[in-house]
């Protein structure tokens, strides 16, 4: 039997939509493992120390800070870092360690960056230098804890012996914008580079994590080199997670919603910049997943529209009804998968699951965006521009 234009377009839309959302499902079952998680702390658990690195976070650094403060794991001291700041981020710091004896408060001058690292590496490895604690957790100053999400991390790790856990934190979109582009955003991310694959120990190959929250034993940090061993990437926590993968530690990546929220980027400017930054960074500066993300969207996507007017015709002069079934499952399908997309990442609209041709147009032009980072490394994050060093 010859194959037809009607079998290249059902690979091409609703056997594709099927093929990501089964996927989809699959990862989503291996990364839910915290979430199931019910066991406690040993009565004499491991001390942790809490690093928070931050720079010019002024506005929004006493409500993160006051959320780890209010931890319910009882041995664990803050150690936050004013990475330059040109705001009154500093003085906030000192006036939260002048208050609370838990945390410590520690200053990078402006001019105290070394060459050949970028800032946050920088402030981190400046942190865990000072720090006491058994185990490490380094978390962003944009992120809010719930008042268990050390306790818990720290209980899995400890249950399953684990060496390093990061989480999928909750997205804090206070905007409508945030609602609509963020949830697919990441969602492409973690399709992209197949981040389930972390939790497979018998995959070193495959690493992921979210640097907003991530649990990492001392002893394994220091063997592989701390923030030093990857002090010029810009996306060290998935370079990080590579490192103790390569070194055989266990580590994990885990949907961690229920312990703690983001709030990421509140305009297109950002959005542009920072998941060029993600895209870009995760896969080493090479095209090739960003390439299939932006022919899935190209193909997958926008093939339902040309489509739906054959169908019509196709039955209009034919009676044929094929057409109109495929793109029926096609819409469904696609439909389908951006509403759970934006039921899981809570508190979107899943009504914008039928606004997917402007989402995926914005995608493509952040991705394309993103293609060109990878050809220059220039990166522009937090008003700062990263570039590679030149060669000799």
């Amino acid at each position: 039997m010859a194959w037809t234009p009607l079998d290249t377009y059902l690979v091409i839309g609703p056997l594709a939509w099927g093929l990501l959302f089964i996927g989809t499902l699959l990862g989503r079952q291996r990364m839910s493992r915290l979430s199931r998680w019910r066991r406690k702390l040993p009565d004499n658990p491991p001390s942790v120390s809490i690093l928070i690195p931050a720079k010019d976070e002024g506005p929004g650094i006493n409500r993160c800070i006051e959320a780890v403060l209010a931890q319910d794991h009882p041995k664990f001291d803050v150690i936050t870092i004013d990475d330059r700041s040109t705001d009154d981020t500093g003085q906030i710091l000192d006036g939260i360690a002048a208050r609370d004896p838990r945390v410590k408060a520690v200053h990078i001058p402006l001019d105290g960056l070394p060459p050949g690292w970028l800032g946050k590496c920088h402030a981190l490895h400046v942190g865990a230098r000072q720090a006491a604690g058994d185990w490490l957790f380094f978390v962003d100053s944009d992120v809010t804890l719930d008042p268990n999400a050390l306790s818990s991390a720290l209980s899995i790790c400890l249950g399953r012996q684990y060496d390093a856990l990061s989480i999928l934190t909750r997205l804090e979109c206070h905007s409508s914008l945030e609602r609509f582009m963020l949830p697919p955003l990441a969602a492409a991310w973690a399709i992209m580079h197949a981040v389930s694959l972390t939790n497979q120990d018998s995959r070193p190959d495959r690493a992921a994590a979210n640097g907003q929250f991530f649990l990492i034993r001392r002893d394994a940090y220091e063997k592989v080199g701390g923030h030093e061993a990857v002090k010029d990437q810009i996306t060290e926590d998935v370079e990080m997670m590579r490192l103790l993968k390569s070194h055989e530690y266990r580590v994990r990546l885990f949907s961690g919603a229920h312990l703690a929220a983001t709030r990421m980027h509140s305009n297109l400017k950002q959005m542009f910049n920072g998941w060029a930054r993600i895209y870009s960074g995760t896969p080493r500066r090479k095209p090739w997943r960003i390439l299939w993300v932006i022919f899935f969207l190209a193909t997958a996507v926008f093939s339902l529209y040309p489509a739906i007017g054959w169908g019509i015709y196709k039955l209009a002069s034919q009676h044929d009804p094929r057409w109109i079934y495929a793109c029926a499952s096609h819409f469904i399908l696609m439909t389908g998968y951006l509403a759970f997309i934006y039921h899981w990442s809570g508190g979107s609209k899943i009504r914008y699951a039928l606004m997917i041709p402007v989402t995926a147009t914005i995608m493509i032009a952040i991705l394309l965006y993103s293609l060109r980072k990878c050809q220059t490394g220039k990166i522009v994050w937090r008003d700062t521009v990263f570039a590679p060093a030149q060669k000799q």
